[in-house]
């Protein structure tokens, strides 16, 4: 939903909201599905078993071809000139010689994704855009064609849902951003439903013991195949559901999570729980880099999505064992493309070998630092991904949100001039959307509180909780 229709929706009853949601599922279905994204996962499946020479051969041909026309971009046209790079030496790069090219650091991307689309290419504002604030509240805007979004998926349906023993096609449920349940307060029931793509959608802001009896509700109603969503709200429900003795009436085939990283308890949690292993699924907004977990519990990268690279701080590659930044070069874009992206994040090659024999896809032993402090309101309900209240926010280069008490909240923000009162009213009104009338301060400052890693910590949690998705 978008503009004037998503304003409308939270006016609705149920039943229209119901409507409007599947309305938009028919559009989504016609983005996501279609002849390309058939024709990818075939193209998929068939490498799925490749050996590790052909897939070098297949990488190196198509990082060549993306290369090629990722020069034809302002931003790289320039930075790799400048470098001494020239059109001509792109032919020569390799997977392993990729570290030739220069760093990207998001900040160029927030200040001008524009500059990522190629001169040759339509103009951007026909594209479709996505807005994510990350996990620093640092608003990125994505862009993609239809084209590219059904490679995105078909990748995911076989890698992801695939290895899982489901299909992105089978019914699902949902637990995300959106707010399908539009007001803070409110009375169940806390999912809507989408009969276009047979997906039942829950809200993340309203998990409660009080509530919980009606997302269990919502499960044995629709019988969604397959669960997918923020990995700590899919763990909160099982565990709640199980304190209180609540059963599904069938079993789902599996649970496929995002967002937070998956924890061997959590996992143990929602198995439990819902009688269904729970596979983790690493990626971003952007879209240049995937990862997914395998039948033998070992999560995978997929370097024909997007090849990954983990660096030390002077952006040399670490060996097996060692953390590193993460690097990212999207390889399925056909508009935006980012080249050794620097997304943010923290990972660690394994030094194991996978016994389903996939050589050919790297294996991590651990993506760190996706863990982050819970969200709690006053009726109990937990809350993660919280820092999504500074998407699409004008002036706001990087946010955090710490939570002093129950009822009290501290905003902080890393701001360009222009941000004034009706920026610091927008974030007050999202803070009620999502949890009813709280104490809201909005600070504006020079830096924001990282981790021991450097990393900036998005959610702060000055409450403590008793128990955690590590214990």
């Amino acid at each position: 939903m978008a503009g004037f229709l998503e304003s409308l929706y939270p006016r609705f009853p149920v039943a229209l909201q119901n409507l409007g949601i599947s309305l938009y599922g028919c559009y989504w279905r016609r983005q996501r599905l279609g002849s390309e994204f058939k024709k990818v996962v075939g193209e998929f499946r068939e490498r799925d078993r490749w050996p590790v020479d052909r897939m070098r051969d297949y990488l190196n041909a198509t990082l060549q071809s993306v290369l090629r026309r990722a020069f034809d971009a302002p931003y790289y046209r320039e930075t790799w000139t400048n470098a001494g790079i020239r059109e001509a030496d792109l032919r020569e790069i390799t997977v392993e010689s990729l570290g030739r090219l220069p760093v990207l650091p998001k900040q160029d991307v927030r200040r001008s994704p524009t500059s990522f689309v190629p001169n040759r290419s339509r103009r951007p504002d026909r594209y479709r855009t996505y807005l994510t604030s990350g996990s620093t509240g640092t608003p990125i805007k994505a862009f993609f064609t239809r084209t590219s979004h059904q490679r995105f998926a078909a990748a995911r349906d076989v890698r992801s849902f695939g290895w899982a023993g489901t299909s992105i096609l089978r019914p699902r449920a949902m637990i995300g951003g959106r707010l399908v349940v539009p007001k803070g307060i409110a009375r169940p029931p806390f999912y809507r439903y989408n009969r276009a793509e047979k997906q039942v959608y829950f809200s993340a802001y309203h998990i409660a013991p009080a509530h919980i009896a009606d997302y269990a509700e919502g499960f044995n109603r629709y019988r969604p195949e397959v669960v997918t969503g923020y990995a700590f709200s899919q763990f909160l429900i099982a565990r709640m559901m199980r304190d209180q003795g609540l059963t599904l009436d069938y079993t789902p085939v599996a649970a496929v999570t995002s967002s937070e990283k998956l924890t061997a308890p959590m996992k143990d949690t929602i198995r439990k729980g819902w009688g269904c292993q729970a596979f983790s699924e690493y990626g971003c907004c952007e879209n240049c880099g995937l990862g997914t977990e395998c039948e033998h519990g070992s999560m995978h990268v997929h370097p024909d999505f997007g090849i990954i690279e983990i660096v030390d701080h002077d952006y040399n590659p670490v060996p097996p064992g060692v953390e590193g930044r993460i690097l990212c070069t999207g390889l399925l874009s056909d508009v935006q493309f980012l080249v050794r992206y620097d997304i943010g994040d923290m990972a660690i090659w394994s030094e194991k070998t996978c016994p389903c024999g996939r050589d050919h896809l790297p294996v991590l032993e651990e993506i760190t630092g996706r863990l982050e402090d819970v969200v709690v309101g006053l009726d109990g309900r937990e809350m993660v991904r919280f820092h999504g209240i500074f998407v699409g926010l004008p002036y706001v280069l990087e946010g955090q949100v710490v939570q002093e008490q129950i009822d009290e909240f501290r905003v902080r923000v890393v701001a360009d001039d222009g941000f004034g009162s009706g920026q610091v009213q927008e974030i007050e009104r999202r803070f009620e959307q999502r949890l009813g009338r709280v104490k809201v301060v909005v600070d504006r400052v020079d830096e924001l509180e990282r981790n021991a890693r450097g990393k900036i910590r998005a959610v702060i949690s000055r409450l403590g909780r008793s128990e955690t998705a590590n214990q």
